[in-house]
């Protein structure tokens, strides 16, 4: 049997977004036909999402849980001369773990489940032709009801404006003898900040299996590999666990703006970084990406646009205050002092607000006691009043 030429969806992309919705859509239609399409060889790429437990609306859980392969009860952040616990949970996605259960959802050509079908097409260029149309390699055009666009960032580094970088290397080792910490952390801060606000994430996947990711925040798109070898090579030295034998190696450059960014081209519903669901002053996408499949997916098709505004308008102060975070952090502090602004904000902040924080859902009195106080060490007053006028000032080395 033929798979149909119309589709109540389509998804362009199989990245986070894309397969997220993927599932949503899968939960919330059951008797939707959706068409995933994605330009590469496979979904999801090679990545590890992880993020705090409370990031995700109890209304998504029945459709989410079932993708996490890793939960922690706690996890750590460790300064010079300051180190935390803090209680909220935390959580992680593998790409692996997305793929198998996205590639799942779709049956063999033809057959149905609960009237619905998900068909995914791997290796395949799509163009967005129409409205309700697209076209895959130069194919007759696909007819559907709604093209949901999740292809991910929209404009070239060397494009973008009013915008720093949050760069990562990850290595995932499987090693001899067990890791000596059970727990996450998000944040090792080492005493030498002279390339700018840059740690380490540490992953206990299992007894004898961690990932090493060394983080940077930096003008500078391009991840520092040298730096990151480095670095990971210390901590693996540090933990003592005899041989490391290196399972798989990410790496990715997040968009941290502090100006809001014109989209490039008009767009259809759009997911992800494409239409500016994600976390500015995180860089992380998954709160806001779990949010936008949800109301995709829970909205009539001839509401999901109206629904997608309504949310956007009335998250937009936050979306702004995280843009103002990232100009003080790239504007107005020098680099090797950036450190300084997230040990004040987990010194100062009680879970509640650090995990309200995290999951966009911040308040203003929590927006308030972020800024508001004794200033870290590199931020002085006049400066924190100049960046309400002087976006594009940046400190001197």
């Amino acid at each position: 049997m033929t798979p149909p030429q119309e589709f109540d969806f389509v998804i362009v992309g199989g990245g986070l977004q894309g397969c997220l919705l993927a599932h949503a859509l899968h939960h919330h239609c059951a008797d939707a036909h959706v068409l995933l399409v994605e330009r590469r060889d496979d979904l999801c790429g090679n990545h590890t999402w992880s993020f705090h437990e409370s990031d995700i609306p109890a209304a998504c859980r029945v459709w989410f849980d079932p993708l996490v392969v890793h939960r922690w009860p706690s996890y750590l952040v460790k300064f010079p001369g300051f180190t935390r616990r803090l209680h909220i949970p935390y959580a992680t996605i593998t790409s692996d773990r997305l793929r198998d259960a996205t590639m799942s959802l779709a049956l063999s050509e033809g057959a149905t489940s609960r009237n619905g079908s998900m068909v995914i097409r791997c290796s395949s260029e799509c163009d967005i032709v129409l409205s309700h149309a697209i076209c895959i390699d130069g194919e007759r055009p696909i007819s559907c009801k709604v093209i949901v666009d999740c292809r991910g960032q929209t404009a070239t580094h060397a494009a973008l404006r009013g915008v720093g970088y949050q760069t990562f290397v990850g290595h995932e080792f499987k090693t001899q003898n067990s890791w000596p910490t059970s727990e996450p952390t998000v944040m090792d801060v080492r005493v030498d900040q002279t390339q700018g606000f840059e740690f380490l994430y540490e992953l206990p996947l299992q007894s004898h299996g961690v990932l090493l990711e060394y983080t940077r925040f930096h003008e500078d798109p391009n991840c520092d590999i040298s730096r990151a070898k480095q670095l990971i090579s210390e901590r693996l030295h540090e933990a003592n666990i005899g041989s490391a034998e290196l399972v798989r190696t990410e790496r990715g450059c997040l968009p941290m703006p502090y100006e809001a960014q014109a989209p490039s081209r008009e767009l259809p519903v759009a997911g992800g970084y494409a239409g500016g669901w994600y976390h500015a002053a995180t860089g992380y996408s998954m709160p806001l990406a779990v949010r936008f499949a949800h109301i995709v997916a829970t909205s009539r098709p001839e509401r999901i646009n109206a629904a997608l505004s309504a949310a956007a308008s009335s998250d937009a102060w936050r979306r702004g205050f995280a843009r103002f975070l990232n100009r003080l952090l790239f504007c107005l502090v020098k680099p090797g002092h950036r450190w300084k602004i997230f040990r004040r904000f987990y010194q100062v902040l009680p879970e509640e607000r650090i995990a309200r924080f995290y999951a966009h859902h911040f308040t203003w009195t929590d927006a308030v006691r972020i800024v508001v106080g004794r200033p870290p060490t590199g931020l002085a007053p006049m400066q924190f009043l100049r960046s309400l006028t002087s976006p594009k000032r940046r400190p001197s080395p």
